[in-house]
């Protein structure tokens, strides 16, 4: 017989699935750069180019995010740990001790990223305890470089198999 299915159960299970780490940039009106630590992204649509993320909406950046109507997608560099862990954090405030350039669309992209995207929001969903941004991709840039992963409750890296 299987197990019942369990919140911790759940948790551990997606903890053993590989994710990329990205920070999702955004400002507050008039304000500072803001941001969140997401591994809950991925690729929706190639025409027209949408992406998603999963935000909680205990996320202290939640409301901010929420009208901002527009996002960067920093997909973050192996060597990024610690914006991941800054951004990933409650308890910050004022602005990130990070260094940002701004996209053609004037939004803040992390220094040091392997890839960004910035994206006006298309579309909101609310699914339980979070909301599912989904962004039109209006801007692209990829660099070189490793992808920070997360697996385990660790930072890890992707060794090629072959």
């Amino acid at each position: 017989m299987s197990p019942a299915a369990t919140k911790d159960l759940f948790r551990k299970t997606w903890g053993c699935f590989p994710t990329g780490v990205t920070i999702i940039t955004f400002y507050e009106e008039d304000g500072p750069v803001h941001g969140l630590t997401a591994n809950s992204v991925c690729s929706v649509s190639l025409d027209p180019m949408l992406v998603l993320v999963c935000v909680d909406h205990k996320a202290r950046s939640f409301p901010i995010l929420r009208k901002s109507g527009r996002f960067v997608m920093n997909f973050l560099a192996q060597d990024q740990h610690e914006p991941s862990n800054y951004f990933a954090r409650s308890d910050t405030e004022g602005e990130p001790p990070f260094t940002f350039t701004k996209s053609d669309h004037g939004y803040p992209v992390l220094e040091g990223n392997i890839a960004y995207m910035d994206c006006k929001v298309y579309k909101t969903l609310e699914a339980g305890d979070h909301t599912i941004f989904i962004g039109e991709v209006e801007e692209v840039e990829l660099t070189d470089g490793d992808a920070l992963v997360f697996c385990r409750g660790k930072y890890t890296s992707v060794v090629p198999l072959v």
